[in-house]
């Protein structure tokens, strides 16, 4: 490359030379000119020659100051129309400052350019939304007090061994920030390291005491149950039909048309008894659920060849006596 523009150079100088002197180049100098710079030029055409092809930095050019890029009446006009979505959907403001990720958000609409359209709400609260769950171990702190739960604070252990000495600092961290005279009861689930560093803290502060999360004690107990083969079966069958149902709106609201607006699926105080919350819900719907299935209705939403085959299995689980 250095090697090309030297020669170029040297072309283009031996060329000057030439209209120096007053008379017309001969004709192997213009082929020589034609050969390094593509065409004969005047030294006055050679100022206006597009910089294709040719270092850059040979010829610089006058770039936008900062100062001007970004103009008062650009940074007004930004200010304006992100005024207005937040003042039409009553955001709250104080959420303009939640950085990095407004500027990061504003950033990247300005490098992909005007007429980009944004997501829809259902990409937010699905598609974007499930790709922003992480899995990370993270240990909560709440505070129970005068009948209502509070939040205290949130501890990311990724990549952290949760020993049983680790989990205690933390523990002890949060009694000393309450203080230890409001504090009565520690409640934590039965993991063996969240017991036994609850050991520890009631060895330290002697009037506190410990007890297993009762909710964590009816997950494992309905884990168990769960496994047995039979129950396994049922629940099979029972996720199949609920997510069956809810995996189109049109179905869902079939359903609710039958069911009288109530919902088949409802959250449960754990993983595990949400599992048996729909299964009662399956029971006690059993007769509207019934007639649903019968509906020309049912057939015509389910009629596309991905849902066909599977309607038909969870029409004859539904329509059977067992069910």
């Amino acid at each position: 490359m250095k090697q090309a523009m030297k020669e170029s150079r040297r072309i283009f100088e031996e060329g000057g030379q030439e209209h120096q002197k007053g008379g017309s180049s001969s004709q192997p100098s213009n082929a020589r000119i034609k050969c390094g710079l593509t065409r004969s030029f005047t030294v006055r055409e050679g100022a206006s020659i597009p910089p294709k092809g040719i270092d850059p930095y040979m010829f610089p050019s006058k770039q936008k100051s900062i100062k001007n890029l970004f103009s008062t009446e650009g940074v007004k006009k930004v200010g304006k129309a992100i005024s207005k979505l937040f003042l039409f959907n009553a955001i709250p403001f104080n959420a303009a400052d939640s950085r990095p990720y407004c500027q990061s958000m504003i950033d990247t609409i300005a490098e992909v350019g005007p007429g980009i359209k944004g997501p829809t709400g259902y990409q937010i609260g699905n598609t974007y939304l499930e790709e922003e769950v992480t899995r990370k171990p993270i240990i909560n702190f709440m505070i129970y007090c005068d009948r209502s739960m509070i939040y205290h604070s949130s501890i990311d252990t990724t990549n952290i061994p949760k020993t049983a000495d680790y989990i205690f600092s933390l523990m002890d961290k949060v009694v000393e920030e309450v203080g230890e005279e409001n504090v009565v009861q520690v409640v934590t689930d039965n993991e063996a390291s969240f017991k036994a560093s609850s050991m520890l803290l009631m060895e330290k502060r002697k009037h506190l005491f410990w007890s297993p999360c009762v909710a964590h004690c009816i997950d494992l107990m309905l884990e168990d149950i769960g496994s047995m083969k039979q129950i396994k079966e049922t629940l099979y069958q029972a996720k199949m039909i609920t997510g069956f149902i809810y995996n189109s709106l049109k179905v869902v609201n079939l359903m609710k048309v039958f069911t009288k607006d109530r919902d088949l699926l409802r959250p449960g105080i754990t993983r595990f008894a949400t599992e048996f919350i729909s299964l009662e819900s399956l029971i006690r719907y059993e007769a509207d659920l019934k007639r649903m299935c019968t509906t020309n209705e049912w057939r015509e939403f389910n009629k596309d060849r991905s849902r066909k085959s599977v309607r038909d299995k969870v029409s004859n689980l539904i329509l059977t006596d067992q069910f």
